[in-house]
């Protein structure tokens, strides 16, 4: 978990240090006291000027707001239309903070940290694609996962919906073990764990299962699973609604 959170701060600061100065540096000063002895303080000075600081304030939520997603449950599904917004929305955030940082470095308006003249082509080649595609992701996570699961915690009803799902075995640092999946849900930012008794009980080809879940206009969070479930003994062509609602 550290080392992805230290990652999320450090796209936030690859524009400051591709564009401008890194912020805050410790400095140590000197002051002689009333009976003439040298007293050495630490201090705080920034070296950030008015356009770094709002990089600052523009990248700093994105990263805020993306961490819950990263490693937090991904229990939550947007709605098709408020994913597709928040994929545009994100790269429209990209290419104007891209391009203003840019300008801002050819008008002399940031310089670029001393630490930037000592990398090579390949390690500038990289900064400067790597960014923002790390950039993108941060935005569309917050845009498209983040605040559309906050908006359905504070208005959201609850319902049971059915998916065609089958048995998983998740893997990896912040992914559960005993999962449910689905071909139309992307497992990479939607998961449905189970407890490892209950996976057990489930058949081993494709059923109807019932969750419980909390539905808003931005999108649905999942709840839980029902004990029951419907077995499918011959194979079926997943349905093209997302989901079913059951009265």
């Amino acid at each position: 978990m550290f080392w992805g959170l230290a990652l999320s701060v450090k796209g936030m600061l690859c524009y400051a240090q591709a564009f401008g100065t890194i912020p805050p540096a410790c400095v140590r000063t000197t002051r002689p006291d009333c009976k003439g002895l040298c007293m050495k303080r630490t201090g705080l000075k920034s070296s950030m000027n008015r356009h770094q600081k709002v990089l600052c304030v523009i990248l700093l939520p994105m990263v805020i707001l993306s961490v819950p997603q990263i490693f937090g449950p991904k229990n939550f599904l947007p709605n098709p239309e408020v994913a597709t917004i928040a994929l545009y929305l994100s790269a429209f955030v990209v290419i104007v903070v891209s391009l203003w940082a840019g300008y801002l470095l050819h008008t002399g308006k940031i310089t670029p940290d001393p630490q930037w003249h000592s990398f090579g082509l390949g390690k500038k080649c990289l900064t400067f694609i790597g960014c923002p595609l790390l950039l993108w992701m941060m935005c569309h996570l917050s845009f498209g996962y983040t605040i559309p699961r906050i908006w359905t915690m504070l208005s959201s009803e609850t319902i049971t919906v059915a998916y065609q799902v089958t048995k998983y075995r998740g893997g990896g640092r912040h992914s559960c073990t005993y999962q449910l999946e689905n071909d139309q849900l992307d497992r990479m930012y939607f998961q449905i764990c189970v407890p490892r008794d209950f996976w057990y009980r489930l058949p081993d080809g494709p059923f109807i299962a019932m969750f419980k879940v909390e539905q808003s206009p931005l999108g649905m969070t999942f709840k839980g699973t029902r004990e029951d479930w419907i077995e499918l003994n011959l194979p079926t062509h997943p349905s093209s609604d997302r989901s079913a609602r059951i009265q």
